[in-house]
């Protein structure tokens, strides 16, 4: 779908200098420091208000009267969430000469400290399961986690939040497999009602297995659903949710998993089919999994909600083009890249950290682009060379070795720490 991070596509040229975006960017980050000095504020502010809206937030509404224009604490929501699966991508070893190719870099108990994820970062999961995928054609491979918030991140999030995160292509087979495009039932799944077809590639992903690897002896569906499902039996007496995330190839997987998890029953307790819990997913440039029986089968499934968070630039939220037989579920987030005055005009729109770069930024009333929330610029060039040169940010900084210097600070953003020698000028 996407190798993670490529496709390139045109974006138009800023309209305001490169200079004044610098100085309102400086403006917007030190008046953010100034209410939010700290971790522990941050995490005042968030308690506050994430805490007591979550429902809403998590579209139990289906997000009626908050994406037109976009509610603040939602924009850090969809962020949170984006980053969450973007870490997935971030820590796999796609060396191939490497023993762990194909590998999450980390052990769990590091995850999310190895991702940049805990430093600044209110928002506290711990990592209980990894899941691997396989099927004819691909090759087994980490695809993501199961986690849980623990008593901290529950206090901000206010629950306990399930969290299961996918990612995008990262392989060669898994580029293959994503244009296996035809559809087939997914009656498996969800039953004959209404003659539910999905992509082939995707389900074929979701539900195969490979004998010849220990990792994929069940399916990523069945690890999935038995991680959650002892999660929820644990949890049971207190207030919580599962949400579900992916990017690209992984959000057509995140919304199968999601739509599985609620047909099948495991967001309830074992043996207490009366008690059910909120199963949210936020997908981010995800192309469209299924027919109209498909969507009519979401369509029908309580306690299941979807934002889709797409790019109008990028190409792939817009595919499988196939006759019309393709169509998207839930409700949809559009955002315009191209409005950002940060970005180079070559900016890949499909790219994960510039569309959590177009959420914080994106604007209705006048077009224009104006960071609300104090999301960290320097994460556009993680993989990228997508962010003006002026802002002083190496390109494809995260390597997982030096960071070409780049250090994270303590309220969580990274910072150039540039120890380069200099001689001394010649002397007159």
């Amino acid at each position: 779908m996407d190798n993670y991070y490529t496709m390139d596509f045109g974006i138009e040229k800023a309209k305001t200098t490169t200079k004044q975006k610098i100085a309102r960017s400086r403006i917007v980050i030190r008046n953010h420091k100034k209410v939010l000095r700290s971790t522990d504020q941050l995490k005042i502010v968030m308690a506050n208000s994430i805490a007591s809206r979550w429902r809403d937030l998590s579209g139990e509404s289906d997000w009626k009267d908050l994406l037109h224009p976009l509610d603040l604490d939602l924009r850090r929501y969809i962020i949170h969430y984006g980053e969450r699966c973007g870490a997935v991508g971030d820590l796999f070893n796609d060396t191939k000469a490497s023993r762990g190719f194909g590998h999450s870099l980390y052990p769990a108990d590091e995850f999310f400290s190895r991702a940049g994820l805990e430093i600044g970062n209110p928002f506290k999961y711990s990592v209980t399961n990894f899941f691997y995928a396989a099927s004819d054609i691909v090759q087994s491979a980490w695809f993501g986690y199961v986690a849980v918030t623990t008593d901290d991140g529950k206090a901000v999030l206010g629950r306990r939040d399930i969290l299961v995160a996918w990612r995008g292509t990262m392989t060669d087979s898994e580029s293959i497999n994503d244009v296996q495009f035809f559809p087939t039932s997914a009656s498996e799944l969800f039953g004959e009602d209404n003659d539910p077809q999905v992509h082939s590639g995707f389900l074929s992903l979701y539900t195969g297995r490979s004998s010849n690897s220990p990792y994929s002896q069940t399916s990523a569906r069945d690890q999935v659903r038995e991680a959650v499902r002892k999660l929820v039996d644990k949890y049971q007496d207190e207030d919580i949710s599962i949400t579900v995330t992916g990017y690209s190839l992984g959000a057509a997987l995140a919304t199968l998993s999601a739509m599985d998890i609620v047909a099948s029953g495991y967001n309830k307790p074992t043996g207490n089919s009366e008690k059910s819990c909120m199963v949210t997913t936020f997908t981010y440039a995800g192309p469209r999994v299924g027919n109209e029986g498909f969507k009519k089968v979401f369509e029908g499934l309580s306690d299941l909600h979807l934002l889709r968070i797409t790019n109008s630039t990028d190409i792939v939220p817009k595919i499988p083009i196939l006759f019309g037989i393709y169509t998207h579920v839930g409700e949809e987030l559009e955002i315009d890249t191209t409005k950002s005055d940060y970005l180079k005009s070559n900016a890949d729109a499909h790219n994960l950290d510039v569309y959590l770069h177009g959420v914080a930024g994106v604007q209705e009333t006048n077009g224009d682009f104006t960071l609300e929330v104090d999301h960290d610029i320097a994460l556009i060039n993680k993989h990228l060379d997508g962010l003006k040169d002026d802002y002083k940010i190496p390109p494809e900084w995260w390597n997982n070795e030096n960071f070409k210097n780049m250090v994270q600070m303590d309220d969580g953003h990274w910072k150039l720490v540039d120890n380069a020698y200099v001689p001394d000028p010649p002397s007159a």
